[in-house]
């Protein structure tokens, strides 16, 4: 036994790496329905593991998508794009356990499990780097591990952002102990994967704040490592120049989705709605007002009722909450002030309905016109810095009472605030049994620190702590997995969402400009029922002016697939419009089947058709129009227009004819691409580098 405690205090590589797989696999257990598929991803999730598989699918044939035709009738895909940040190389992981054979929807649910376990691990080694003692890293791993961070990653999104994001941090203070090329690369490489987001402003905030603080709190050592990074671009210029360059090319994906979002050829009205910028994703100072941090419940169930957790709800381990309680009377520190300051800081932001700070910064700084959900700052920042605090905290609770001459007083202490927190939980409602285990096992390590000698309360703290964190999480996620079972939420169809109209008007999130107009005057069904017909061949085209008359004869049209087409009379000329007196009242509204029209190949950037006229048609494709789509007829560029309001239409010839009709230009695909492979090839870079940092 003795043994075998010696091996596990030393510093092994081989028994930290069991740290952290031995708790992760616990927390693979605890969400195990999730990764089987008898539970399903909800809310946010749901959108962005099919934008994420339609990505990645397109990656795996050798596409890169820039048009989706199955959202709204088919949308840019710039906005999804910049959603999952296209760039980043582990996306990667998906493609290839896809070609190995591995369904789309289970190579998503493995990849969002190992996201989220580099999650951790930068957690953990931040926290290790900062507390130096394993122990302490330790314990701040499993309760970030099992905190609601762990079933957010089911529920929403922003596990995408916060992976580089804490890995930046981790980086960021690795060269600022040691200034290396593997840690400066590492800190670009995250900066850039965040920057080629579409909200890199929750990041850019959270640093400005970090900076400031660090600046007060580090005076001295900022100076110091100014001239230290200074003296390393100096002896490192080449290396330098390609960092500086990786970040400004990085900077191009988001600059020309900012530039596209004015274009007014996509549109988020929600979103959008009060907003003062005419960039399509600002938003209205009401709209980040629905993002607070407070008017959302997260934190009503916090110390009780964890029967009835929903997802979202907030849950941290009540190890969390007695390491603070137990902490008040240690001495505190620098670093513990720094990140309270910080965790303030962030809470005054975050705080929209009781707090005028969100409302200056949204008046004064530009970019706080672009963060809508708020409250995003409590799960990329608050929470980790939180628990970061508490175990600094624990750790400086631990060395006074190693330092004290009066251990009695300090175990009644240790008791004594574990009295305290028992009766606030007796007032609290529909505590589980795993609460009180937890508090239990808590006050056992205690007494394991008191009595027996360090080696064996050492062992005994990782193995305890884990027990007490593990018995209550397995507990409250397991009445939430049957909460789940019960509600059968929306389930993530792993074929591509194809987005129905009810009866209503639709509620659009994110759509073509022309389509979002549409939808407010055509009948849903009249619109879906249209919808189906792929495309359609007319003999006669007529101009329209826009107003409500229009709209009315563009349903009744639709309605009874008459033999007309539309052309704006702002956008066509007289030589777009045509009218054939002979021609019959009804619209050949399935070519394919009558042979005048043969789909040759498609993607979601392109179609190949081969038309076989009699005479001269217009031909509309039931997809929306974008400035960005171009067509070609016998290999010469023809003239593509906006037909029926919303969709795209073009003249073809009598005869035989070969039809291309594509999106956006072959220099796009290209820069696309190589951006890709100038991803991943520094990411190779990087793990180059860090093999030599680390022997």
């Amino acid at each position: 036994m003795k043994s075998f405690v010696d091996k596990f205090v030393a510093d092994s590589s081989r028994f930290e790496f069991l740290l952290l797989i031995v708790p992760f696999l616990l927390w693979v257990f605890c969400f195990l329905n999730f990764f089987t598929g008898h539970l399903y991803l909800e809310a946010d999730a749901i959108s962005y593991a099919d934008q994420i598989r339609f990505y990645t699918d397109n990656l795996s044939k050798g596409i890169f998508p820039l048009w989706d035709h199955a959202w709204l009738s088919g949308t840019p895909y710039h906005f999804f794009l910049r959603r999952i940040g296209d760039v980043n190389p582990l996306l990667f992981l998906i493609v290839m356990l896809k070609w190995f054979g591995v369904p789309s929807g289970n190579a998503y649910l493995i990849f969002l499990g190992l996201y989220y376990f580099l999650a951790g691990w930068a957690f953990y080694l931040i926290t290790r780097f900062l507390l130096v003692d394993r122990f302490y890293a330790f314990t701040a791993y499993i309760i970030f591990l099992f905190s609601s961070w762990g079933s957010e990653i089911f529920y929403n999104y922003i596990i995408i952002i916060f992976v580089p994001l804490i890995w930046f941090f981790y980086f960021l203070l690795r060269f600022w102990r040691s200034p290396q090329k593997a840690y400066f690369l590492g800190v670009c490489l995250c900066a850039g994967i965040i920057v080629t987001t579409y909200i890199p402003f929750f990041f850019l905030t959270i640093l400005t704040i970090f900076s400031f603080l660090y600046i007060f709190f580090y005076g001295g050592q900022f100076l110091d490592f100014i001239k230290r990074s200074f003296n390393f671009f100096h002896k490192n210029k080449i290396f330098t120049g390609f960092c500086l360059i990786f970040l400004l090319v990085s900077c191009i994906p988001a600059l020309l989705f900012y530039k596209e979002s004015k274009n007014g050829e996509f549109v988020l009205p929600n979103r959008h709605m009060g907003a003062d910028v005419p960039s399509a994703v600002a938003v209205g100072l009401e709209n980040v007002a629905s993002g607070d941090i407070i008017s959302h419940g997260y934190f009503d169930r916090l110390f009780d009722d964890h029967t009835h957790l929903n997802m979202g709800d907030i849950y941290i381990p009540y190890v969390f909450f007695l390491l603070i309680l137990a902490t008040v009377c240690a001495r505190s520190n620098k670093l513990i002030f720094f990140l309270l300051f910080n965790i303030l800081a962030l809470s005054l932001i975050t705080i929209t309905s009781a707090s005028g700070v969100h409302r200056f910064l949204y008046g004064h700084i530009v970019f706080f016109k672009f963060i809508r959900n708020i409250y995003y700052f409590f799960w990329l920042a608050m929470l980790p810095m939180g628990i970061l605090l508490s175990v600094a905290a624990f750790k400086s609770l631990l060395t006074a009472i190693n330092s004290s001459t009066n251990k009695p007083a300090w175990l009644i202490y240790i008791i004594v605030c574990h009295l305290i927190f028992i009766l606030f939980l007796c007032t609290r409602q529909g505590v589980l049994w795993g609460a009180w285990a937890a508090i239990l096992i808590s006050l056992f390590y205690f007494f394991i620190y008191f009595f027996y000698e360090s080696k064996i309360s050492y062992l005994a703290g990782f193995l305890l702590l884990l027990l007490a964190v593990f018995i209550q999480s397995i507990q409250v996620y397991g009445f939430l997995d049957k909460k789940l079972f019960i509600m059968r939420q929306s389930a993530v169809q792993l074929e591509h969402m194809y987005q129905k109209f009810q009866k209503t008007k639709l509620d659009l999130y994110y759509a073509s400009n022309w389509f979002a107009i549409l939808v407010n005057y055509i009948d849903p069904q009249v619109l879906d029922d249209y919808r189906q017909h792929q495309f359609m061949f007319y003999d006669n085209v007529i101009p329209y002016n826009d107003n409500q008359e229009f709209f009315k004869t563009l349903q009744t049209v639709m309605a009874a697939d008459t033999n007309i087409a539309f052309l704006s009379s702002s956008e066509s000329g007289s030589g777009d419009w045509r009218r054939n007196p002979v021609a019959g009242p009804q619209a050949d509204i399935d070519p394919v089947a009558s042979r005048k029209l043969t789909v040759l190949a498609s993607d979601t950037n392109t179609w190949v058709l081969k038309a076989h006229l009699s005479e001269s048609q217009f031909l509309v494709i039931n997809d929306n129009y974008d400035k960005d789509w171009h067509a070609f007829i016998n290999g010469r560029q023809a003239r593509l227009i906006r037909a029926n309001f919303s969709f795209k239409g073009l003249w073809v010839p009598s005869g035989e004819s070969r039809i291309v009709l594509r999106f956006s230009t072959p220099g796009r695909y290209m820069f696309h691409f190589g951006l890709m492979a100038f991803f991943a090839g520094t990411f190779i870079y990087l793990l180059v580098l860090l093999k030599k940092a680390l022997k």
